[in-house]
């Protein structure tokens, strides 16, 4: 058990993992949404979304997050993401409210899938 509890940590499942980027690519009815970053020791140092989206800001607030260096490359890492964006967007109104209502949850799904 105590070989399990010391591999199943955070730090030797992420923490030590090498430098590597990685790219995905997904089409939302909304927009193409291309996620590009480089994770050191399982936190994205550098990240960036390019997507053809017709909400700006919206990307805006995603590659703002991904440049933290907060964020980690994991389930959790996505989660918290999503909620800092959703909490930037919580007084939006118009296309910014829909972002953060309706993209945003396909937007973590997709990306805590595909991580």
């Amino acid at each position: 058990m105590e070989l399990y509890e010391f591999y199943s940590q955070w730090e030797w499942r992420f923490g030590e993992t090498p430098k590597f980027t990685n790219s995905i690519e997904k089409k939302f009815p909304w927009a193409l949404v291309d996620l590009q970053c480089n994770v050191e020791k399982g936190v994205i140092v550098n990240g960036q979304v390019f997507s053809d989206c017709l909400a700006p800001p919206f990307i805006d607030l995603l590659n703002e997050q991904l440049s933290s260096k907060t964020i980690t490359y994991d389930v959790p890492g996505v989660k918290l993401l999503c909620s800092n964006v959703k909490a930037q967007l919580e007084d939006a109104e118009g296309m910014m409210e829909q972002a953060r209502d309706l993209w945003l949850p396909e937007l973590e799904e997709w990306l805590a899938r595909e991580i």
